[in-house]
């Protein structure tokens, strides 16, 4: 269903696995983040530090007994791990490389934006950087108000599955895919409905 050989990757924490299902087809992937502790510790991991976090345990959620050698796949194929402060610039602004093939949102557009609006304005920068014909994936929660590790609680911007259709369409792309999944554990780290995963491909310019 997706297709192409570029992708730029704006996701929170130091999270890759959302990655691996690109692997087989995408030729380069550059990855942006918000903030300086994500964005080493991505790296740490890319240049096999030993300091760099152990996702070892992984392989039990995975069910994949062959995640080293999927890692090292994916390591080859990150080039640009890079710093975006999205007040300051659009990301096509600071990339000066062509549009990508396909852009993925990983919760980030959630976590960044105060409300609706925001988000709209937030996601139509991140849009600006898909080439035509090109896709828009997103991995995000329905009407999630925060997120907690450990004791720290932070923000999450509620939005339901009519605001998601929406807001993509609005922005040039026709949805192909629309998918929820049930919250399958109880507990206080989030507040959601169930998960989603979408993807929008890019037909016109708004």
């Amino acid at each position: 269903m997706v297709t192409g050989r570029t992708a730029i990757d704006f996701s929170a924490g130091h999270s890759f696995h959302h990655l691996f299902a690109m692997c087989d087809f995408v030729q380069e992937i550059t990855v942006l983040k918000l903030n300086d502790g994500s964005l080493k510790e991505l790296e740490k991991w890319k240049n096999k530090d030993p300091d760099a976090f152990d996702w070892a345990h992984t392989k039990d959620i995975l069910q994949d007994d062959e995640l080293e050698d999927e890692e090292e796949n994916l390591k080859g194929k990150i080039g640009r791990i890079l710093k975006w402060d999205p007040s300051k610039c659009d990301p096509a602004d600071m990339l000066s490389l062509s549009k990508a093939d396909i852009v993925i949102n990983y919760v980030i557009l959630e976590l960044m934006s105060e409300d609706h609006g925001d988000y709209r304005r937030n996601l139509k920068k991140i849009c600006n950087v898909i080439k035509p014909g090109g896709y828009f994936l997103s991995y995000s929660a329905i009407n999630c108000s925060y997120f907690k590790v450990g004791e720290d609680k932070y923000h999450f911007l509620p939005c339901d599955e009519s605001f998601y259709r929406k807001v993509i369409s609005e922005e040039g792309f026709e949805i192909k895919h629309f998918v929820k999944f049930d919250r399958l554990m109880c507990t206080d780290a989030m507040d959601h409905e169930d998960g989603i995963f979408i993807i929008a491909n890019k037909v016109k310019e708004p």
